[in-house]
């Protein structure tokens, strides 16, 4: 199969097997930019606190520190906020990452909800709504939805 073939047997395929990684990127994006906002302006507190107690501590000694043990004490110095730098990176990373994730865990299967009611309401009583294997907390309302789906089939007939 030719590779333009299998875009075009891709693109034919029915509406609900394609897969979208953000599902509604603004109500993802907005609620990972709430949490990063909190733990940003947390960081920054903590940033602040440290960096006082932290200069305080190096003005101290590099007050009292011989002459040749001054540069060691500002190149630990250095190599601590640039780990600390390279750590706050890391934990926005990974709580956007998290936070977009769990939202597509948990908004993905309103999707399909909201699709196979349009299909209902069009009169395509044979649709039937399938959500992923480890999605317990909507197979209660789907197994309802296609009960209601079969029972529509079955009157319209």
């Amino acid at each position: 199969m030719s590779l333009v073939a299998a875009i075009k047997d891709r693109l034919a395929e029915p509406e609900r097997r394609r897969t979208i990684r953000l599902i509604r990127p603004r109500v993802q994006l907005t609620l990972a930019i709430y949490l990063l906002a909190i733990s940003f302006g947390f960081g920054l507190v903590v940033a602040f606190n440290s960096w006082s107690a932290y200069a305080r501590l190096v003005a101290g000694t590099l007050a009292t520190a011989p002459a040749p043990f001054r540069e060691d004490i500002a190149a630990q110095t250095h190599l601590y906020l640039n780990t600390s730098l390279a750590l706050l990176g890391g934990y926005v990373l990974t709580i956007l990452a998290v936070t977009i994730a769990y939202l597509h865990r948990v908004v993905g299967p309103t999707v399909a909800l909201e699709r196979h009611l349009r299909a209902l309401q069009r009169g395509e009583y044979g649709s039937r709504l399938s959500l992923r294997s480890n999605d317990h907390l909507y197979a209660e309302l789907a197994d309802q939805l296609n009960e209601l789906a079969s029972r529509l089939e079955g009157t319209r007939r």
